[in-house]
Order: structure tokens, then sequence, then C-alpha cells
């Protein structure tokens, strides 16, 4: 029997046993032949960093496949073109998927905007953990529509409690570990957003002597509602004073852990400091702490941490904090030129460079490239101005730059993904500003009509007296 579901949230799968952990997806997505699909995950759910677990192209019939080793269950992520949809992923497990055709062609419709995908399941089984999730979703929806006012406003806890009570009868024969988890969470979410009791007593509930899933998208959901600001602006334990002075003066990871163990709730080592990573990545760019003193606690965790996952997570800390800021590497890139030659960006470096993202249907492009065409005449020998296309037809491109008669370096990368997740782009045109040496000076940088000339005299003037 085939269902069909529209997935808001979930990718509905099943799931027959394979090698032990190591988990097969294969399918099919008719309109996404010889395109690039990717499965994506997230390294940590504090940062909400996404890595590459595996990537394919569709054949030319779009049937795909991916295989990775897992030691526990995840949610990941099929990414393609115009469309995302998460599934679950238990170790072991193999899942067959076929997704109604999709779209390629609309050049208008955003990247940075994924569309969920519609899926067949080729089971008859309702016990999957996907499956599970999809209808204890559907069932947490509609008693939050159903009940928004009586929960938000008029604080009604016992309708949480008499539904959770139905919930739990309704799985009573699930075993499933994550699942069950995953219901727990979701529940002390809406008791902590409903305020149905104090934070103290909901702490005892969820975190007490309780294992931290951090693989568990709604344990993790949960952890981020409940410490945020924790260190800041809930916890009474811990003075301003002492946080400001610990962060900006002594500067080291003992004195700031010992400091957070004054409120009872952080005894657990383990879970104060993923706390404490929490709250100094919330503090980064509050100015009245040094965001330095911030990096050098976050690095400390990152070397000396006892918990690996933790180490890993602060890694990912830095590298959110810092990704494209003043005075960071510029994100290598390699891509054709209209000639189909090869071109690295750090080829452009010794002098500065004017990096632009664009396409020629956005209006905004067209309208700032009247601009930058007059900024490559006045200052093209001494900044390299340097224009990236994501036009799906590199034809295309070609045909713009020679009716406009454009004469500065344009690169083509049609829908390649790294690039777009290395400089964040969500919209074009976006400019960046790099040093002669490859350093990040401005992102995003001025437009052309924000006068970014006056930037390019500063650095000229600057490299005249070298």
């Amino acid at each position: 029997m085939i269902k069909k579901i529209f997935f808001s949230s979930l990718l509905i799968v099943c799931g027959l046993l394979v090698f032990p952990n190591q988990t097969n997806i294969t399918g099919q997505i008719p309109g996404g032949e010889n395109i690039e699909i990717r499965l994506l995950g997230y390294s940590d759910m504090l940062t909400y960093t996404e890595v590459i677990l595996d990537r394919n192209l569709l054949d030319s019939n779009g049937n795909f496949s991916f295989t990775i080793d897992l030691q526990e269950t995840i949610i990941v992520f099929l990414d393609i073109e115009f469309y995302q949809s998460p599934i679950f992923l238990e170790p072991g497990l193999q899942y067959k998927i076929i997704c109604d055709t999709i779209s390629v062609s609309d050049e208008f419709r955003p990247y940075y905007q994924k569309e969920q995908l519609i899926y067949s399941i080729l089971s008859d089984d309702d016990s999957g953990l996907n499956m599970l999730i999809a209808g204890f979703d559907n069932s947490f929806n509609e008693f939050l529509l159903d009940n928004f006012d009586e929960i938000y406003k008029r604080r009604k806890k016992n309708l949480i409690f008499t539904f959770r009570e139905e919930i739990e009868k309704r799985y009573d024969s699930i075993e499933n570990e994550y699942f069950l988890n995953y219901i727990n969470y979701k529940f002390g979410s809406i008791e902590l957003a409903a305020r149905s009791v104090e934070k103290p007593e909901l702490f005892m509930k969820y975190f007490n002597k309780k294992p931290l899933l951090l693989n568990n998208v709604e344990f993790m959901n949960f952890f981020n509602q409940f410490f945020n600001q924790y260190i800041t602006a809930v916890t009474r334990a811990i003075s301003r004073t002492d946080l400001i002075n610990t962060i900006n003066y002594n500067s080291n990871y003992t004195s700031l852990f010992d400091i957070l163990g004054k409120d009872t709730l952080l005894r657990n080592e383990r879970l104060r400091e993923l706390v404490m990573l929490k709250g100094l990545t919330e503090l980064y760019h509050n100015q009245d702490y040094s965001s330095q003193n911030i990096l050098e606690i976050i690095n400390e965790v990152a070397n000396r941490s006892n918990f690996p996952k933790h180490r890993e997570i602060a890694n990912n800390c830095i590298k959110y904090l810092t990704k494209l800021q003043k005075g960071t590497l510029a994100p290598q890139f390699q891509l054709s030129n209209l000639d189909g030659d090869s071109i690295i960006l750090s080829d452009f470096f010794g002098k500065p460079v004017y990096l632009s993202f664009m396409t020629t249907w956005s209006y905004g492009c067209l309208a700032e490239f009247k601009l930058l065409d007059s900024l490559y005449r006045d200052y093209g020998q001494e900044i390299s101005i340097i224009t990236v296309s994501f036009d799906k037809k590199i034809e295309t491109l070609k045909r713009f730059v020679k009716d406009k008669k454009y004469n500065w370096i344009f690169l083509y990368n049609g829908s390649q993904y790294d690039i777009m997740k290395e400089y964040d782009i969500r919209t074009f045109p976006m400019f960046v500003l790099i040093s002669a040496d490859g350093m990040i000076l401005q992102y995003p940088s001025y437009k052309p009509s924000e006068y970014i000339s006056e930037s390019f005299e500063r650095l000229i003037k600057v490299k005249s007296r070298e």
C-alpha cells in the first residue's frame, strides 16, 4: 500500500534492517535529474551548525542513494535546489522514498526559503519513527490551535496535563526511546512557554538526573528555550558584577565555571558547561563583555573539556561567532569564468577585492551593476572587481555581459551549494569587500549605491602609504 502525505515538518519513510549502524536511503525525485542532492545534518543543535553527511547527483531517472554510519538516531535533511525536507534516521535501517515531480526551472524562487516536498512512502507500517512523529505532531499542533488562548492567556495548565495523558495512553505500547523522549520534551516546551509551573520545578522534572540528549531535536529545543539568556537574565545566583569581572578581567574557563556553579541547578558539570557555552555565545555581541575574552574561554572548552561533544560544540561556537567577521579569512572558492577557465579567489589577492553575488533576473542587481560599471572604470586598476552569477545557465550570463558590455570579471556558479553556504547568501545582489591579503573587510559590504567608493578611496590611500 502506498501512502502519500504533505510534510509540514516531517518526511515519512520505511525501515528495513541492513548492516549494523549503516543506514541507507534510496529514492527517486522526478524533475531533479542530473542535479545534486545533499544529505545535511547538524553537527550540534546549540549552534545548529550544518554539515554535509553525503552528496550525490541524481541519475538520468532521478534516482539517488546515500549511505552513512550512525551510532544513534538523528534528524537530517534532504536538500535539493529550492526544496528541503527533514527525516529521522535510525542506525542500521534502510529507507526508500519517492517524491512527486519537482520544478527547478523557476529562477525567481529564492534558494534560502526552501519549499517542502511531497513524498510517497512505500510502506504500510505505521510504527516507524517518522510515521509516529508525524502523527504525534499533527495531534499536538491541532491541540495548540484549538486551545491557544486557554493555555497561553488563561494559564489553564490542566488542559496540557489532560492532553498529555491522552497521548501517553495512545502510545503506551511504543518502545522507541527517541520518540518517547521527543514527546516528553515537546510537552516540556509547552509547559515552559505557558508558564504552567515555575522553572525550578520544570528543571527537576526535565533535567535533574536526566541524560543530555544532544541529538534529540525536541530535547535541544527545550534546552535552548529553558536556558535562553539564563546566566544574565534568569538566574539570581550569579550577579552581573561577578559575570563582568570574570569574563572581562579573569578571562579563564575555571573562574567562570566556578561562578556558574553558584547556581544550585547547575551542579551537574556536564550541564553547567553546556549552559556556559550557550551563555557565552549569547554574550558575544553584548558591548559590556569582551568578545575576545569570550572567544578565549570558549577556546579553552574546545581544548580541555572532559566531554568530547562539548569540544566539538565549542569549536562550532567559535566558527559561528566569527564567520565572515572583519579580519577573518574570506572563504575560498574555485569557479569558471566565461571562457571556461578555472579561477580561484586567491588569484586576485595582492590588491583589494570587491566581490558581488548576482543574478540577471534581479532588478536590484541590474540597478547596482550600472553603478558598478562606473566604479570599474574609476577603480578597476586598484580594486579587483569580481561578480559571481547564480543564473541557471551560463549562456544567459554570457548574453547579459555581452549585451551590457561589462568588462570586469564574471564567474559562473549556477546553483552550486557550497559558495552560497560559505558566504551565507540570502539576497541578491550581495557584496563583500576583501583586503589585499584575503581578509574580510566588510560583510556584507556597502553596495555601489551606498557609496562604496568612499571605502575604495580609503583603501587606495592606505596602499599608497605602504
